[in-house]
């Protein structure tokens, strides 16, 4: 799916990201998601949601199985809710 956004859509600079530790909303382990703006031509405002387990940083994000998909911003703000909730 990666290929396929990268295809259509660029990403914006990796300043840009923002990066979200939280639990596994099932399971309870630590989890990191990358969030990264897309742009997009007088379009809405999507972002590439990457999806790893465990709360990883640097390089070890790099190295992780990761899972991607593409939300809107209603979909990144309840991400970002629920990942407070599941972090308290």
């Amino acid at each position: 799916m990666t290929a396929t956004i990268a295809a259509t859509r660029r990403p914006r600079s990796s300043a840009s990201t923002m990066v979200v530790h939280g639990r596994h909303p099932l399971r309870g382990y630590p989890v990191t998601w990358r969030i990264t703006p897309l742009t997009a031509p007088g379009g809405e405002a999507m972002f590439v949601v990457e999806r790893a387990d465990g709360h990883l940083a640097g390089e070890a994000w790099q190295m992780a199985e990761k899972q991607s998909s593409l939300m809107g911003v209603d979909g990144v703000r309840e991400l970002v809710r629920q990942a407070r909730e599941l972090g308290r």
